[in-house]
């Protein structure tokens, strides 16, 4: 089949949402299909307007009567799915998140009438928008139960592989736990490195991640300053992904304590790297893999409760060992492929 890749592009970023594409991209290729991609430009920078421009790009874009004709599309991120085909088929990553399930909290916008304005056509246009695709798949439990209480939409999970699963591995379990993400506030590293406050035992919180927001880094700098927690956390930047991977094989465990994650890579590369995961009751996606006292931890959204799993870690290791050959084993059981992605999302 000609199949035509709907997602939008912030230039000079590379998250998750681009990884996924890529590997959606040459899987569908290595499946035989023929793959083509277009991209609606995103601009974290501008006003709340622009996503109204945004989605007005994105239905105005004529891809029915294409010459090649495309026999599907699969749509990603807003606005994506505006799109108008006859076969569309949605891979549904997240919502424009601020105006839905981060709407009214300090990751939000002000909520004032020009915002909710916005929130209301936003909302409203997205529902009729994704009921015109043949199918919906969502990436995570989390995402599907947002689309359900906000669109009043089902969709079915799909669960994204990684990227490049064979190349983690363990290699020890050595007295540090590892938090790699981006620095944003919404991955909440002041939790982490606060509960190292509370720490008894002489092991370190190591964080690794690209800055998304510099103020952000500074807090956490002037907080991990302000307690003298110098000799306990290091923030390391501008890792390769060797660096991230070996991390992952020497640390005692993971720490991912951020608020309700789509879906959570980190989760699953912990898992494959044989790693006990501690994330909160709060988190979202990595909760739909850990088992609380099986293959992790599940804890509350506080300090003192990170605080006293990472002791019971340190001072049992072979519960840490024990935890991370089961999240392993609860990883390699999901059979997560790129195969079976392409499978669903080109037959159903």
């Amino acid at each position: 089949m000609r199949v035509l890749i709907i997602n939008t592009r912030v230039p000079f970023v590379r998250g998750g949402a681009e990884v996924l594409e890529n590997g959606l991209i040459n899987a569908l290729k290595l499946a035989g299909h023929e793959v083509d991609v277009i991209k609606i430009l995103e601009n974290w920078g501008a006003p709340y307007e622009y996503l109204l421009k945004m989605m007005m790009q994105a239905r105005i874009m004529e891809v029915n009567n294409l010459s090649p004709q495309a026999d599907m599309v699969i749509c990603l991120k807003f606005p994506s799915y505006y799109i108008r085909h006859e076969n569309k088929i949605i891979w549904f990553l997240h919502h424009y998140r601020q105006f839905y399930d981060l709407w009214d909290t300090s990751f939000g916008p002000p909520n004032n009438n020009e915002t909710k304005a916005i929130r209301e056509i936003i909302i409203q246009s997205d529902t009729e928008m994704l009921k015109e695709a043949k199918k919906i798949y969502a990436i995570s439990k989390t995402v599907a139960e947002r689309l359900k209480k906000f669109n009043g939409l089902d969709a079915e999970i799909l669960y994204p592989p990684v990227e490049d699963k064979e190349g983690f591995y363990c290699d020890s379990y050595e007295d540090f736990f590892f938090f790699p993400s981006r620095i944003s506030p919404i991955k909440r590293h002041l939790l982490a490195i606060g509960a190292m406050r509370f720490v008894k035992f002489p092991v370190k919180l190591i964080i690794a991640g690209g800055v998304e927001d510099e103020n952000y880094l500074i807090s956490l700098k002037k907080f991990i300053s302000k307690y003298n927690l110098q000799n306990k956390v290091k923030i390391l930047q501008n890792l390769s992904k060797k660096e991230i991977i070996d991390l992952y094989a020497k640390a005692l465990a993971v720490v991912f304590p951020s608020y309700d994650e789509d879906y959570g890579y980190i989760t699953i590369e912990a898992m494959y790297s044989k790693k006990a995961v501690i994330t909160c009751k709060d988190s979202g996606g990595p909760t739909e893999f850990i088992e609380n006292g099986i293959n992790g931890f599940i804890v509350e959204q506080n300090e003192e409760a990170i605080a006293e799993v990472i002791d019971e870690l340190y001072k049992d290791k072979n519960k840490a060992i024990k935890m991370g050959q089961r999240g392993y084993e609860k990883i390699l059981s999901l059979n997560l492929s790129w195969e079976k992605v392409v499978d669903k999302l080109c037959y159903g």
